[in-house]
């Protein structure tokens, strides 16, 4: 493989997809990206006159044109990773989550049948289950309930993306992962949000249920998202996959930033699950399968969470700060 494009490669992890295929394969990296607030091209400024790092502006919500087609060339490898991804943003206004998770994937799957990858890597989520009772880890075949226009639009996308990969032999890798974390994350997010919570000295809001149990996430650090597609590729394992990481709960998230900064945490238990259906308490995916494939994550969370801080306190700009 020589060439890659990566959709939303400007997004917080499209960009780290970018730096971890950078430093360990010596391919070409094409990045397709409208720009929209998510994206930002400072996350991969150090590329801006490497010739092996080329962005392409472009909505893949429209088609891709002939003429793009042309200027991409030949394509090795189509990484599908730009989305709206806010469960808060969709339930306000779902119309983008649509156009982007399911229009722009149906336009980025007619643009593989010209452009012929070897694989297409679909980037999707815990999400398109639904909530996770305690106890519960979904694997990959199992069910789809959805219970939001993010996670549904997600599931959307993937059903295209598997009839897609039978009726015109897409070659499809579908991973589907956990909470992602990690530098350069946009500040509506739960980590970047709580730092500038905990930076004000404001108190932070956690979801809990009726007995206050706060609301749990498996959280994995985006470049260890980013080697799992790397093996993926590099062992040609067409199929679908999770990538999960370590299960923390959202009081405990909390209180690790709040430690690494040194300030206390103030916090509110807020049963906001029960008047507000949407937002699920608990997510978890079963990582069994892809551990018989010989990966495990590289960064191990602790050290992952306690880097993420201190790099992000020393680009206070990432945070609003």
């Amino acid at each position: 493989m020589s060439k890659v494009l990566v959709t939303g490669g400007a997004g917080f992890i499209g960009s780290h997809i970018i730096d971890h295929l950078y430093e360990n394969t010596d391919w070409d990296l094409i990045l397709l990206d409208r720009l929209s607030y998510a994206g930002s091209l400072d996350r991969l400024a150090k590329y801006r006159n490497d010739s092996r790092v080329k962005f392409y502006f472009h909505d893949f919500r429209a088609a891709l044109s002939d003429s793009l087609i042309n200027k991409l060339g030949k394509i090795d490898v189509i990484i599908h990773s730009g989305a709206e991804t806010h469960v808060g943003n969709s339930l306000k206004d779902p119309e983008p989550f649509v156009q982007s998770n399911v229009l722009g994937t149906f336009n980025m799957l007619e643009a593989s049948l010209k452009l012929r990858p070897k694989y297409f890597v679909m980037v999707s989520t815990d999400e398109v289950f639904g909530a996770a009772p305690l106890g519960v880890d979904y694997k990959e075949d199992d069910s789809f309930n959805p219970t939001n226009p993010y996670s549904g639009t997600k599931a959307a996308a993937e059903c295209l993306a598997k009839s897609w990969a039978v009726s015109y032999q897409v070659p499809l890798i579908l991973t589907r992962t956990m909470n992602n974390f990690g530098e350069r994350q946009h500040c509506e997010k739960f980590i970047p949000m709580v730092m500038q919570k905990v930076l004000k000295e404001e108190t932070v809001v956690i979801h809990v249920d009726k007995q206050d149990n706060p609301g749990a996430r498996k959280w994995l650090h985006a470049r260890n998202h980013a080697d799992a597609i790397l093996h993926l590729l590099k062992n040609g394992l067409i199929g679908t996959w999770h990538i999960p990481g370590i299960e923390v709960n959202n009081l405990e998230i909390a209180q690790i930033i709040a430690d690494c900064i040194g300030k206390e945490l103030k916090y509110e238990l807020v049963d906001f699950h029960s008047f507000h259906p949407g937002h699920d308490l608990r997510y978890s995916l079963d990582g069994q399968k892809i551990e018989k494939t010989f990966w495990y994550p590289k960064l191990k969370f602790d050290e992952a969470m306690k880097e993420t801080v201190k790099w992000t306190l020393e680009h206070k700009e990432w945070i609003n700060a």
